[in-house]
């Protein structure tokens, strides 16, 4: 008797982790990156993507991350689903809009593999469709077109963190959240923007206590320039095209 008591005070007496786990609410955050800061701001450089696919001269998805929304806590490796990339659905707009910069050139795989390896496996989609799913957001969000339209162009200029916000918020209904790092000239430039969804993955919602990165009133919004990129040594005829495609869409975004 004695022994079935301690058992089931061990039971009622669950910890956090175990009440976490056992919590089926969650929402999802998009993180996008803005390239002409990375670009700025990395040792290694930016390199053109080793892919015939042009990807788009815009802010890149950078994960797709699973919370609980009990605690707020992000949800991780909830279990052993490998990566297929037979499975990953439409690789020509994951190249475009998730796409990967960092030296020396790669195909993007490695990136797609570790968000599904790490959150996508905690979601409610299945491979296809928790990439599918991060797509969609990125293009109901849209966020270079939302600022640009509303005045705010990666020029060197200095624009009000709370005038991005609202740019974007006005689009949306909900605020994103804002990741400064250090630019030229000791200022503060707009890196990383990150907004929230309801378990549905469609609707928007206000990032439950999100953390405060440190930036100015005022941030620079830095361009993304061709001459940022380097090319591959190894790079064939085709990805060589793809490159110079690369280039023009540069151009054309830029003079938006």
């Amino acid at each position: 008797m004695a022994l079935q008591l301690c058992l089931l005070g061990l039971l009622l007496v669950a910890s956090p982790a175990a009440i976490a786990a056992a919590d089926s609410s969650i929402y999802y955050q998009i993180a996008f990156m803005w390239p002409g800061a990375y670009c700025a701001q990395t040792n290694a450089g930016c390199c053109v993507p080793a892919t015939d696919v042009v990807p788009a001269a815009d802010f890149y998805v950078t994960g797709f991350t699973v919370y609980n929304a009990t605690t707020n806590s992000a949800m991780t490796r909830c279990n052993n689903t490998p990566f297929n990339m037979n499975e990953i659905g439409d690789v020509k707009n994951l190249v475009q809009y998730w796409s990967n910069i960092k030296c020396p050139s790669n195909d993007g795989r490695s990136s797609w593999k570790k968000a599904w390896k790490t959150s996508g496996v905690c979601s409610r989609f299945d491979e296809k469709g928790y990439f599918a799913a991060a797509l969609a957001l990125r293009d109901k969000i849209n966020p270079l077109s939302r600022l640009v339209r509303n005045g705010i162009k990666p020029d060197f200029g200095l624009y009000s963190v709370n005038k991005i916000k609202a740019a974007v918020r006005s689009g949306i209904g909900a605020t994103p959240v804002i990741q400064c790092s250090k630019g030229p000239f000791d200022e503060f430039q707009l890196y990383q923007m990150f907004v929230c969804v309801a378990e549905d993955a469609k609707t928007f919602i206000e990032c439950p206590e999100p953390p405060k990165y440190t930036c100015s009133d005022d941030i620079l919004f830095h361009p993304f320039k061709k001459w940022m990129l380097k090319e591959a040594s190894n790079s064939s005829s085709s990805s060589s095209a793809a490159a110079q495609a690369f280039e023009q869409l540069l151009d054309v975004a830029m003079e938006i």
